[in-house]
């Protein structure tokens, strides 16, 4: 293989794909390349003579003050360090800065040596994490603070030899070189901090590593974890320690960045590559290269001709050229690389050489494809979503809007993207729409709710509304807010509340027309007879009597069913009612041999309530309680307090029971299991229950008894008061 060939190493240093710069000791560039010039921006004389103080952003300079200084000082030889970058039309770049000291023949420090790379892209990948810590050909390891370890990477078994379960538990302190591990103890950590040592490999030998390292703090401040991410760097190690001994080798400086370099003799066709051009093909036997044609053969058939013709072009047209290409590698795997070259003229400015280099970028394309594959996935979630989906910023503002939220509202993107989400909804449903995306953004807790908004038509539309939290970088930066149009479903809802209502009214009258057309037949039967005969008819006036009062008790509780909801509310202990009722009742349950028992939590048991009502709910279950006891026994009345915070109620008889096929009619009016009733007390029972927020429940079994279950809402001192006892 030839190596030293004429203006070689000058060329692989224009050519570098990445940033080279060469500076006096105090960080003023004297030389910079080509793809630095074009990294950030400037042409090369606008570079050449700036300090890089003033390329470098505000908040890293101290950093780099700080680096440079002790590579002044003679402190260390080299670094590598993080920082931001101002392109010259002022924007940010990100570069992964690497520092080599060049000294004079008297060992005085006489130069820099930088080495810069844009790590931009791999700044915004952070979001991708979790997938590149799986694919990532750097070993990534997560410990504890006293360096236990509990998670390897996948690439710790290719870098190193083990297998990744194995290394968990293990004190990684254990394994670096006895020379490192002084430093390693001794040394100051930043948060964010690089080490540089030799880790043991499974076969016992060791290898460089330069390792990023990321210290994770509790609450507290102390040191909960490490994050570690390790790259081989033997070969860039040896390479930096061969430039230091060389002074300012050029050469030297493409292993660094791990860029394989080439050039072509077109006279004679013989190729010349570098070791790093090698390692990227995985070709072991540097002697097999020589012809064009066999470096050709690693190249990947589908991209033979593109090659070729641009290599074709260059030749005839002496112009530079760049491409991506594939390799076929002897494992059958399959490589991205970036090649570009300039073509060199002879005397009679006829093509006579190509030099160029060639980096591996596998990675970037895998890491550009993951990313690509997760935009697609979003943006077919989101456009073809049927429900709407309306992202806003921090303050509020509509970012976007997939095209169901346009099809809902009647605006379009635009117009929706100017707007304010509180300019959507409808004048009464603004103040709890605010109140709901505040308690959003403060990380509380919030149930989907129905609201409306107003269309661009002017028609109010009932929607229903999730939120989900936009988080970038940690950190909550908006929402995503998923509406689904239940307008329709809100009107075919009240249509079956109609319909439902009409199908009760229907059967309500139906049942007062039969329980009132009964007695009315009987007292037009008695009177016909009395308005034909001149003789008393005492007996006759008693069963009419009878038939007046059933009618005017089946009136009287349609009344009631009527006008349930004019209440006259009071604070009251419903325990001072079920004791009132209690003594009401109490002489009718004794002359049945019927003891009625009350059993109550510690109070009180106040609610809001209109007392007279709450009272008739009460003396209706007792009476059917009595009522359907045949023989002596003990009615139960538990008060008492559930979860939810409402008084529960409970009256337990040992009568005949109902049967559980008519359990489901209990409420339905005229429809009764005891004789000569109606149906209509426990109805009115329930509306009354109902209109005090309260709700009713019925369980029975035959021949043992049944419970009638009554919750109401407590008032709020009362929660308050209970609250406190508790506690």
């Amino acid at each position: 293989m030839h190596l030293e060939h004429p203006s070689f190493y000058e060329n692989a240093f224009l050519l570098a794909p990445a940033g080279i710069a060469i500076s006096s000791i105090n960080g003023v560039w004297n030389r910079v390349n080509p793809a630095l010039c074009q990294m950030l921006g400037y042409d090369e004389w606008e570079l050449v003579g700036k300090d890089i103080k003033a390329l470098t952003h505000p908040e890293d300079w101290p950093h780099e003050e700080q680096q440079l200084k002790e590579l002044q000082d003679g402190r260390c030889h080299s670094s590598s360090m993080e920082a931001r970058y101002i392109h010259k039309s002022g924007h940010v770049l990100w570069m992964s800065e690497q520092v080599s000291v060049f000294c004079n023949e008297l060992g005085t420090p006489d130069s820099l040596y930088i080495y810069l790379t844009d790590i931009s892209e791999r700044k915004l990948a952070d979001q991708l994490e979790s997938v590149i810590l799986e694919h990532s050909q750097d070993i990534i390891v997560y410990s504890s603070a006293d360096g236990t370890c509990l998670y390897a990477s996948p690439a710790l078994q290719n870098l190193l030899g083990y297998h990744p379960n194995e290394f968990i538990g293990l004190k990684l302190l254990d394994y670096f070189h006895s020379e490192d591990v002084t430093n390693i103890v001794e040394r100051q950590y930043s948060d964010m901090d690089k080490i540089c040592a030799r880790f043991r490999h499974a076969d016992g030998q060791y290898i460089w590593f330069e390792t990023s390292i990321k210290i994770i703090r509790n609450a507290d401040g102390e040191v909960d974890k490490i994050l570690s991410i390790g790259r081989d760097v033997t070969e860039r190690m040896l390479t930096e320690q061969a430039l230091i001994n060389s002074q300012r080798s050029l050469a030297e400086a493409q292993r660094i960045a791990s860029i394989g370099s080439w050039e072509w003799d077109l006279e004679r066709d013989e190729i010349y590559c570098s070791e790093e051009l090698f390692r990227i093909h995985g070709i072991t036997d540097n002697k097999i290269t020589g012809r064009f044609e066999t470096l050709l053969h690693f190249v990947h058939p589908e991209d033979h001709a593109l090659l070729l013709a641009m290599l074709k072009r260059a030749i005839d047209e002496g112009h530079n050229f760049s491409l991506e290409c594939r390799l076929k590698l002897s494992d059958n795997n399959e490589k991205h690389v970036h090649i570009q070259g300039v073509v060199v003229l002879d005397e009679q400015g006829q093509s006579s050489r190509i030099q160029g280099t060639l980096q591996d970028i596998s990675e970037q394309k895998k890491m550009q494809q993951l990313l690509e594959e997760t935009i697609d996935r979003y943006t077919s979630l989101k456009r073809y979503n049927p429900d709407a989906i309306i992202s806003l910023d921090k303050t509020g503002y509509i970012v976007s809007v997939n095209p169901a939220a346009e099809q809902i509202t009647g605006y379009s993107a635009q117009e929706l993207n100017e707007f304010h989400y509180t300019d959507l909804f409808y004048y009464e449903d603004v103040g709890r729409a605010q109140q709901w995306f505040q308690q959003f953004m403060k990380n509380e807790s919030v149930d989907c709710g129905e609201m409306r908004i107003v269309g661009k038509d002017g028609s109010v539309i009932d929607l229903l509304i999730t939120p989900a939290p936009i988080i970038i970088r940690h950190e909550m930066v908006g929402c995503y807010v998923m509406v689904k149009d239940i307008t329709e479903q809100k009107r075919k809802d009240e249509l079956l509340r109609k319909s439902e209502k009409l199908s009760v009214v229907g059967q309500l009258a139906a049942g007062v027309a039969h329980e009132i057309r009964n007695p009315l037949t009987a007292l037009k039967g008695f009177v016909k007879l009395m308005m034909h005969s001149d003789a008393q008819f005492p007996r006759y006036l008693s069963i009419m009597k009878e038939e007046l009062d059933r009618i005017e008790l089946i009136v009287s509780e349609l009344l009631m069913l009527s006008k349930p909801q004019t209440l006259q509310l009071k604070v009251t202990d419903l325990k001072d009612l079920v004791e009132e009722v209690q003594t009401l009742i109490g002489t009718q349950a004794i002359m049945k041999n019927i003891e009625i028992q009350l059993a109550a939590e510690q109070g009180p048991f106040t609610v809001h309530c209109d007392p007279n009502q709450i009272k008739q709910v009460i003396i209706n279950f007792l009476k059917n309680a009595i009522e359907a006891m045949t023989r002596e026994g003990i009615i139960q009345i538990v008060l008492s307090v559930d979860a939810l915070g409402h008084a529960r109620l409970q009256i337990i008889d040992q009568g005949c029971g109902i049967p559980e096929d008519k359990l489901p009619r209990l409420g339905e009016p005229f429809f009764t299991t005891k004789e000569g009733g109606t149906g209509l007390g426990l109805m009115v029972s329930q509306k009354i229950i109902e209109h005090h927020g309260g709700k009713m429940s019925i369980t029975s079994r035959v021949n043992y008894g049944t419970m009638v279950e009554v919750s109401l809402p407590l008032t709020e001192h009362t929660l308050k008061e209970q609250s406190v006892m508790g506690s």
